[in-house]
């Protein structure tokens, strides 16, 4: 019976230390991100945030930080790159979907809009889609 209670106080210590995991990086990354400024490159929004490169969630998957990375190059030359950061968890269904990801927009190296509504306003300015972006999945609910 007390090897019963072990296991299952084992077992629950291992669940409890993944969630704080994935809550950590979500708060670190929030910390991170808030001292972002216009006109940052990459290298620097990096090292405000990339103290943790791979985290696992509560359910045992492994993810990169920053989450994902899509890059396109407009008609004129300009390089548009975003990061995209797992910042918020909306729902416990063992993925990380694009609505609790926070986006970083760069144009030619430089930070040029953080959060959704930058991100959506510089799509409608440079008159692309967000879907232009190569690796981005479909956008139901955006924050």
């Amino acid at each position: 019976m007390k090897r019963i209670h072990l296991l299952v106080a084992f077992v629950a210590l291992i669940i409890v230390s993944s969630c704080a995991t994935t809550g950590k990086l979500r708060t670190y990354n929030k910390i991170g991100l808030a001292k972002v400024q216009a006109g940052m490159s990459e290298e620097e929004v990096l090292a405000l945030t990339n103290k943790i490169t791979k985290s696992t969630t509560e359910f045992g998957q492994l993810y990169n930080n920053p989450y994902n990375k899509t890059l396109t190059t407009l008609k004129n030359g300009d390089v548009i790159s975003t990061l995209w950061f797992y910042t918020d968890k909306i729902s416990a269904d063992g993925q990380i979907n694009t609505n609790e990801l926070t986006p970083v927009v760069f144009e030619n190296n430089q930070v040029v809009g953080i959060g959704w509504k930058s991100y959506l306003d510089f799509c409608d300015v440079k008159d692309i889609t967000p879907e232009d972006y190569r690796g981005v999945p479909s956008i139901d609910k955006k924050k």
